[in-house]
């Protein structure tokens, strides 16, 4: 008779690890980390950008590319500090989609404003990290127009 109550804290335990599991950031979906970027980002939240890649991600754009956590701080940093702090965060426009372990932001800066430019960035995830990030295309936000 004692085996009842020890399959049942064995089964509550397995219910437990398995809703921790589903909820750890390994769990996440290139969507799922990808929407997560995309709201921390716009937040300025340099922490919770920093959270979404892997330790050793690497990060292509136009003019740059740097590998690592201390590099994307740096970059990131940087990119937030051009505002100085008295304009607001630009507004983006996105719409996150994901194929497999890729995951795409299709964005619109500051829609509609003078200045506004629209792009489309990749990001390969796996266990729910992002360990490539690439800008594959910026351009100003009326090219874009049909």
């Amino acid at each position: 008779m004692k085996k009842a109550p020890l399959a049942s804290a064995a089964l509550s335990f397995l219910c437990v690890f398995s809703m921790q599991a589903q909820n750890s950031p390994d769990a996440r979906t290139p969507e799922q980390v990808v929407t997560h970027h995309l709201a921390v980002f716009t937040q300025h939240d340099l922490e919770g950008v920093l959270s979404d890649y892997a330790d050793d991600a690497i990060f292509i754009a136009p003019k740059q590319t740097v590998q690592g956590k201390p590099a994307l701080r740096r970059l990131f940093e940087s990119f937030f500090a051009n505002g100085d702090g008295k304009a607001p965060a630009p507004v983006f426009e996105a719409k996150v989609t994901a194929d497999g372990d890729v995951g795409y932001e299709h964005w619109v800066s500051n829609p509609g404003k003078p200045g506004s430019m629209a792009g489309t960035d990749a990001f390969v995830v796996r266990h729910g990290k992002i360990l490539f990030h690439t800008v594959v295309e910026a351009r100003p936000a009326a090219a874009s127009q049909p």
